[in-house]
């Protein structure tokens, strides 16, 4: 499918790559945001698609409220979710985008909605978590936090895990009702205000703040979408993808060269 508003609305999906490719490639600073869709392609369900997590849950089973109503029912609920996570691999749009970075040597910064660490396990070493992490889980009592080695079994059975103060651990996430992680967002800002080319990869831009930071790139920076369906800004975008990402993003990086990095 073509871009809306594009450029290059009439080249079919290989001569995009290719235009694709050569603005990563003449890039000083590229910015990546990433939602559900780039984690689906590792067996991690999205949120908010026919098959996804909320066609048999609801958004309220992941408000703040709700889990501090009955910790029991929550991480009975939550058991499966947590298990696909906790296995999950990096799949080749995570590794082509650390790829940029650890072959290339492009200054790379991710930001991510998603809470695998998959971007990090990839090999990218820029990373803002907006919406906080599994790889740790807090005290609701007392606030130690705890590495995932410690709550694992807890969390892959069902069970509460609890904190050697007796209160129950709350992973380290962003439920509905909650802010945004303050650093990490901070650091989010800045990859935008930083970005020469911004690449919007996995995400429907349905869920604010994190919907709103494209709009603080430069006007003049170059903006690309690669998901499934249509986002709201596709209209904006100078480059619109909606193939699988791992039919794009890694052919695109695979036609750059080191000399061009």
């Amino acid at each position: 499918m073509t871009g809306y508003g594009s450029d290059f609305d009439d080249l079919d999906l290989d001569a995009r790559i290719d235009v694709l490719a050569e603005k990563l490639a003449n890039a000083k600073q590229i910015a990546f945001l990433t939602g559900a869709g780039v984690s689906t392609e590792s067996g991690i369900p999205d949120f908010r698609s026919t098959t996804g997590i909320y066609s048999t849950t609801s958004e309220n089973f992941f408000s703040i409220d709700y889990f501090h109503a009955n910790y029991e029912d929550f991480y009975r609920g939550f058991a499966p979710f947590y298990r696909i996570v906790s296995d999950a691999k990096p799949n080749s749009g995570h590794l082509a985008i650390a790829e940029l970075e650890t072959r290339l040597g492009k200054p790379v910064d991710v930001v991510t909605q998603n809470i695998d660490g998959l971007h990090s396990a990839a090999g990218s070493t820029q990373v803002a978590e907006i919406h906080g992490t599994l790889r740790t889980a807090s005290c609701v009592v007392c606030g130690k936090r705890y590495p995932r080695e410690y709550f694992d079994a807890d969390m892959r059975s069902g069970a509460v895990p609890r904190c050697a103060c007796g209160g129950a651990l709350k992973p380290d996430v962003t439920f509905f009702g909650e802010l945004l992680p303050e650093r990490a967002f901070a650091a989010a800002q800045r990859a935008m205000w930083n970005a020469k080319i911004l690449v919007v990869v996995g995400t429907s831009l349905q869920v604010y703040p994190a919907a709103g930071l494209p709009r603080e790139c430069d006007a003049g920076a170059p903006f690309v979408v690669i998901n499934k369906t249509p986002t709201q800004l596709d209209s904006q975008a100078s480059l619109v993808f909606h193939e699988a990402i791992g039919d794009v993003l890694p052919k695109a990086v695979a036609r750059i060269s080191n000399t061009t990095a």
